[in-house]
Formats: structure tokens, sequence, C-alpha cells
């Protein structure tokens, strides 16, 4: 019996090693994952902060606009048209302002003309954000009365005249039903801009006056500047996924390793109404792979971080961390 006794020790002893010795290596992996994100939540983590005193600078400009004796009424209406439609837009935005429309679908449409000209002064703090990211591509504030500023300034030849900004997720995300707390709110779902820039990120924050919501207002990242920000100087295969197992961005290696199809910029050369979300071609839960479809599962619902699996005949092997921001993933792909 002792010596069956020393015969156990050194089996624990040995077994103990080899899981020390293999998990090792994971552990790196994932050290060096939390590094990344480290980065990446670096850069927009602050953005948060930056929306929030936007907020509070616009519900400043909202109070000069209702206090008829402030010096906030003298404004330049000369910059302004009115189409014979009744479509109410600056036609000749320069580089310091803003593109600016009251949508035909607004029921106070003299109130919205009135809520543009009080805010006017958010241009030059949008110029400011603009400026000093080098994430952020846009900046705007869509009304609750349905009129829209958007820096830099865009082409309005691809909007509907009647579109209503209210039904996107990038402003009812920000409103009182789904945002009681009235805090900035990342979107989780990547969407296509109405404006044409392609895929989107969003930040979004909720303007109020008086207990009353008055716009949201929202910074958007492209797809392709994340992507050059955070994967083209990197030779890791890595990419970006939501908890709905989609796609949000990725370098071409890693497209191809998990056998998806290239991820294209898409932009807008034709009208648009309502969302428009990334394909489900992009969801590793559609992936033709078995392989891929267990490998989501592990990391999304039984939140396990390593997945070894075989694709086309090559093993992979694929590590995963959940961010902060937006509950995405970084995955690391390995042949």
């Amino acid at each position: 019996m002792k010596y069956l006794f020393f015969v156990l020790i050194l089996i624990i002893l040995l077994s103990s090693s080899c899981q020390s010795d293999v998990s090792t290596p994971i552990d790196n992996h994932l050290l060096l994952l939390d590094s990344i994100i480290q980065i990446i939540e670096a850069d927009l983590l602050p953005l948060e902060d930056d929306i929030m005193k936007l907020a509070t600078f616009s519900t400043f400009l909202y109070d000069q606009g209702y206090n008829k004796s402030s010096t906030a009424q003298n404004f330049n209406k000369n910059k302004y048209v009115t189409l014979q439609n009744g479509f109410f837009y600056n036609p000749n935005p320069n580089g310091e302002v803003s593109t600016v429309f009251v949508s035909l679908s607004s029921e106070n449409k003299d109130l919205s003309i009135k809520e543009v000209y009080w805010t006017e002064k958010m241009d030059s703090a949008f110029k400011d954000i603009i400026d000093n990211s080098y994430l952020v591509s846009q900046v705007y504030f869509n009304s609750a009365n349905k009129f829209s500023r958007l820096y830099p300034s865009n082409d309005l030849t691809t909007i509907d005249p009647f579109i209503d900004l209210t039904l996107f997720n990038f402003y009812y995300l920000g409103d009182a039903l789904r945002n009681p707390t009235r805090k900035s709110v990342w979107v989780e779902e990547v969407y296509i801009d109405p404006m044409g820039r392609g895929w989107m990120l969003s930040l979004i924050q909720p303007v109020y006056n008086k207990d009353e919501l008055k716009g949201v207002l929202g910074f958007d990242i492209t797809i392709s500047d994340l992507m050059r920000r955070f994967f083209s100087k990197s030779d890791k295969k890595l990419i970006i996924i939501d908890s709905q197992g989609s796609i949000v961005a990725g370098g071409e290696e890693a497209i191809k390793a998990l056998n998806m199809p290239p991820i294209k910029n898409h932009t807008y050369l034709q009208t648009v109404n309502s969302d428009s979300f990334r394909k489900e071609d992009f969801n590793l839960y559609k992936s033709k792979s078995k392989e891929i479809r267990k490998m989501a599962s592990k990391f999304l619902l039984e939140k396990e971080n390593f997945q070894s699996f075989e694709l086309q005949g090559k093993l992979f092997e694929a590590y995963s961390r959940k961010m902060d921001i937006m509950g995405l993933y970084l995955l690391d792909i390995h042949d």
C-alpha cells in the first residue's frame, strides 16, 4: 500500500505538470487577445465621454433656443432654401458646416426649422470631434422633430425627402423606451449607412431638454477604418464577431481561414429607407461547416476560450475573448 500511495502521488504530479504545459500556450494566446482588446478599447471608450459632453452642449443650445430673449435667435437664414415640395435644406454646405435637412415626414415643420437654427453651433463641436479622432468618420444629430444635421457634409441626392430617421436603430436605441438611463449606447448591430459610407458601428447618445427627448447624437466608425487601424499591420488572423455570430470585421486571411466570403465595403447608390444589416453569409452559425458552427457555439453559448477544428483537411486552433464594448468577441485563428 505504501508503494501504491507513492505511485498515485507521482501520477498526480506528472498529470499536473502536463496540464500546466498544455495550458501555458493557450494562456499566452489569450493574454495576446487581451492586450489587443485593451488597445481597441483605449481608442473607443473615450468617445463615450466625448459624446456625453456634446449632449450637454446640445441641451444648452436648446435652452438658448427656447429663451426668446437670447441672442441665439440671430441666424443666417439665407444659407437655407425650401423647394416647391417643401423640402428644407442647406444646398451648399462648406467644409465648416453640416449637411442639414428637414424631412417632409416632419409633423411640425416650423418647429423643425427653428431647431435647425438653434443647433447651428453644433457644427463647430462636430468639427472638433472629427479633427481630433482618427476613428470617428461622421457625427450627426437626428431630431425627434425629424430634422438631421450631419458632419462632414454629404450629398443629399440619395436621400428620400420623406425619410424618417427616427425609425433607424441609430435613433430608436437611444429613445426613452429602450434607453431609460439616458446614457451613451453602442449600437451592437452593424448597419449600412444611409448616407453611403458603408458598414458602420455607432455610438449614440440621447439629448434631453426639460425632460423631453429632443434627438439623438451619433458617432459613426466605418468598418474599413476599424480594420485599417487594428488589423492591417498584424500578421495574426483576427476577427471580431458579435454576440449573434456575425462577422463585424476581420483580416483577409482570417476570413479565408473560416471559408467565408470576402467582406467588401457596401455603399448605396440608391435611395435607402430602412435599416439594412449584414447578410447571413457572414454569420458563423450559417456556415456550411459543422466545425465552424460548433466553434461559434463553444465561444458564444458555452463561453469557452479555446477550440480546435478541422476545415478542408487542415487543422486550426481558435482563441476567443469577449470585449467590454458592444458585447463583441475578438477571435484569433491559427493554422
